[in-house]
This record gives structure tokens, C-alpha cells and sequence, in this order.
């Protein structure tokens, strides 16, 4: 009886020692964690205070910084040539060495090759063509009008103080100077006369681009056959981003598909501008984030798939939070990225080539297995992890979590609209966004859609007699 005791304080003093041990191992991990807060608020502070820091320093140089390239031995080296000039314009015929600068050597070498090597330099000339046109002005007998000549390569009012203009391929490589290289409109001018020695202003930019996508243009039309595209495409990414036009709040919309990129403008944020290029009829796979606006009853017919990266975020930042407090709630938020990251590799996998479209159902039936047992659990006690969890079962309810698991060839993550809106997000930075918000976004959306579909953005908007 006594042994019996004994052997139950013994489990007693062992089930309150394991108590303490993950009470302490809470407290510990919530001190860590806000230890690495203030050390990164100290040195948020202590950069603020160095005026003469850039945002990013780090303060102080590490003191032996691993040598950049590749390591000796590791990695794959080719070696590979130059390309070879098509027009040459100047020939140097370097002279035979007579002295070996390794031993010393004077008198005649035996020959052994001849290699070529080029320069790339900018003409002093900096060569540019112009073309002068001799327009015939005429006036009718009947009614005294005056009948100006015409061509191809003119517009109507091309004459007086607007005679000299910027042909097809110069403003068609300015556009895409604009939107592809990123370079703001105010250095264009000085940028082109850096290169080439002609001379524009700020203005003839912009009115070339304003000309190009203006209502019924050659452009305008092509925008119409890219939302054509993107209604009959398999599966399309969504995403925005703030905006302004003329100082007022607005939004830009990315959407893309496998083959085309289209941007727009809205005053609003709502499902209707979404409806307005996808249309009421669309077919394909919405890829997402959690917005309200894709829970929108107009948008309950269509297929979506929800940004797995967004969700691994959302839990991301709930296991942060929990880690301040005592218990082990982060658990719950670390179990549900680590399935969104299984799930994100396992379709990297398959398009890799490392498992079979049957072991690919096989292993997404274990991950739906999963994530039903995590989320069918009773109500959790933290806030954050319930209030997470009933937002992943209600999409999950409506299969909008692991749709991509049925179809390997839907993206889990919306990735895609993500880097699209990138170049657009360092445009707003740069140029505090534009008043011709339109203009803006039809030429983007054709020199992106170019880009994507490997062809040259400079001869798509010539196409278009930019």
C-alpha cells in the first residue's frame, strides 16, 4: 500500500514538473520572441538617429563576409562565347608580338591562332535617320480649299509648329522604356539624348501615348481581344492594389492568365469592375486571396482557388501572436502552414516530374484529409486560431482551398498576380501614379502580355502605328 503511495506522488510530482516545464517553455519562447522585437526596434531607433545611414544598413560590416560567386568545386561552369556581330562596321589588325612576356624571349613567334575579339561603342555621331517629307499643298479651283497631301507615315495635322515628329520605333521604344525598364517620363528626354543626340521634350511622351490608347485606336481594340483571352482561359489570377487619379482613391486590377496580362484602372473595389472583364459567364478558375469581394453572390458560380501563400501568412503571424502568451496555441498555427506548404510542394513535385498524376490524387486525398481533421475540431480557445479556422472552413466548404488538387494544372498561389503588380506598385512609388490612368494601363497591359508571350514589346506597339 505504501509503494502504491509512493509511486502515485511520484506520478503526481512528474505530471506538475511537466506542467511547469511547458509553462516555462511558453514563457521562454515569448521572451525570445519579444527579445528579437525590441532588438529590431533598437535598431530601427539607433538607424533614425545616423541620418547618414541608408534605410537598409546594417550597421557594421561583418567581419569575415563570405566571398561572392561561385565556390571552388561546387556548381555547374560552361564556358560560353561571345556572339558574334552581324555588321561590322570597323576592322583593326592588331600587331604580331615579338617578345614572349613570360620568359623574355626576342625574335620571331611561331603562330599558333587568331582570335577576334569586338567593341561595342556609341557612334560620336550618335546616328539617327530623318526623313523629310515634301508635302504638295493645293487649292481647289471650284470652293478655294486647301487639299494637303497625304501618307502613310504622316498625320493629318502634321504641319506648322507640329511638323516634326518621333516615328513608329522611337516612340514605341520610349513606351517601352517607360513600362518594361521602369524609367520615369521626365528622364526620358535626357536618357535619349544621352544615346542618340535627339532632342524631345516631356510632353511629346505623353501625347504619343495618349494618341496610342485613345478611344477606337488599333490599341483600344487589341485591349478588347485580351479580355476575350482571359474569358475563355482555363484559370485566371486576380489581385489590386491602391492607386490615384487626379488625387482621388482608385485601384489597379491585375489580371493575368498563361498568355496574357491586363490591367485596369477603378474608382472602386467591388466584384462589378471584376465582372466587367471576366464577364457573368466565365468558365475558368478565379486565383485569389480571401478578399470579401470574391464572397460576393455574383461570384458564387465561379470556381476559386484561394492563395495558398496567403493562407501559410495568415498563420504565419497567428503563431507570432501566440507565442507572447502562455499555452500552446501557436501549435495549432504551425500545423496549418506546414499542410499549405506540403500542398505547394507537392504541386511543384508533380510539375517537376516527381510523382505521377495517380500518386498525385493520392497524396491530395491525405492532405484533404488533413486539413478536415484541423478544421473540424471544437472551438479553440484563442481568438485568432478560431477566428482562422472558420474563415479556411467556409472557403473550404465551398471548395476553395485545395481545388488545384483536382487539377494539377491550376496554380495553388496567386503568385503570379503578385509579380504582375509589382512593376506597378514601383511606378506608383516613383511617379505618385498618373492622371491618364487609362493610357497608363493599356500600354502596360500590351508591353506585359508581349513580355509574357516571348515577343518583343517594341515591335507590338509598332503594330499598333504607335
Amino acid at each position: 500500500m505504501a509503494g502504491t503511495l509512493k509511486e502515485q506522488d511520484l506520478l503526481e510530482i512528474i505530471r506538475q514538473q511537466a506542467q511547469q516545464f511547458e509553462r516555462l517553455e511558453a514563457e521562454y519562447l515569448a521572451l525570445k520572441a519579444e527579445n528579437a522585437r525590441l532588438k529590431k526596434r533598437i535598431e530601427e531607433l539607433e538607424r533614425k538617429n545616423r541620418k547618414y545611414a541608408a534605410p537598409h544598413s546594417r550597421g557594421t560590416r561583418k567581419a569575415d563576409p563570405k566571398p561572392s560567386g561561385r565556390r571552388v568545386g561546387e556548381g555547374e561552369f560552361t564556358y560560353k562565347r561571345a556572339p558574334i556581330p552581324q555588321q561590322i562596321t570597323e576592322t583593326v589588325e592588331v600587331g604580331v608580338p615579338n617578345i614572349c612576356s613570360a620568359c623574355g624571349f626576342s625574335g620571331a613567334l611561331v603562330f599558333k591562332r587568331l582570335d577576334k575579339a569586338w567593341m561595342t561603342e556609341l557612334a560620336a555621331e550618335r546616328a539617327q535617320q530623318l526623313t523629310e517629307y515634301h508635302v504638295p499643298v493645293m487649292v481647289c479651283p471650284a470652293c478655294g480649299g486647301t487639299v494637303r497631301g497625304l501618307h502613310a507615315d504622316l498625320a493629318a495635322d502634321q504641319y506648322g509648329a507640329t511638323a516634326h515628329r518621333c516615328g513608329v520605333r522611337l516612340k514605341a521604344t520610349l513606351q517601352v522604356l517607360h513600362h518594361e525598364v521602369g524609367l520615369p517620363q521626365r528622364r526620358l528626354a535626357r536618357v535619349l539624348q544621352l544615346t542618340t543626340g535627339i532632342r524631345i521634350t516631356q510632353g511629346t511622351v505623353t501625347q504619343s501615348a495618349q494618341r496610342l490608347a485613345a478611344e477606337g485606336s488599333p490599341l483600344a481594340a487589341h485591349i478588347q481581344l485580351l479580355e476575350a483571352d482571359l474569358r475563355a482561359a482555363a484559370y485566371v489570377h486576380h489581385d489590386d492594389t491602391s492607386w490615384r487619379i487626379n488625387a482621388d482613391q482608385a485601384w489597379v486590377s491585375t489580371f493575368r492568365s498563361a498568355q496574357t496580362v491586363l490591367f485596369t484602372a477603378n474608382p472602386q473595389h467591388t466584384n462589378v469592375e471584376l465582372r466587367s472583364v471576366l464577364g457573368d459567364a466565365f468558365q475558368g478558375v478565379l486565383v485569389c486571396d480571401r478578399f470579401k469581394v470574391y464572397d460576393s453572390k455574383m461570384l458564387d458560380q465561379v470556381r476559386q482557388q484561394k492563395c495558398l501563400a496567403h493562407l501559410i501568412r495568415n498563420a504565419d503571424e497567428i503563431v507570432v501572436g501566440e507565442q507572447k502568451r502562455p499555452g500552446r496555441g501557436h501549435a495549432y498555427g504551425i500545423r496549418l502552414a506546414q499542410l499549405f506548404r506540403d500542398g505547394i510542394k507537392l504541386y511543384q513535385g508533380y510539375h517537376d516530374g516527381l510523382c505521377t498524376r495517380e500518386e498525385y490524387r493520392q497524396q491530395g486525398e491525405a492532405l484533404t484529409l488533413r486539413l478536415e481533421k484541423l478544421l473540424s475540431r471544437a472551438p479553440l480557445k484563442t481568438k485568432a486560431n478560431e477566428r482562422l479556422r472558420l474563415g479556411i472552413l467556409e472557403q473550404h466548404l465551398r471548395g476553395r482551398v485545395l481545388l488545384f488538387l483536382s487539377d494539377p494544372e491550376i496554380p495553388p498561389t496567386n503568385n503570379a498576380a503578385e509579380r504582375s503588380l509589382r512593376t506597378v506598385v514601383m511606378a506608383r512609388k516613383v511617379s505618385q501614379c498618373n492622371k491618364k490612368a487609362m493610357t497608363y494601363m493599356r500600354i502596360k497591359s500590351t508591353v506585359e502580355t508581349a513580355r509574357l508571350r516571348e515577343q518583343d514589346p517594341v515591335h507590338a506597339l509598332m503594330a499598333f502605328r504607335c
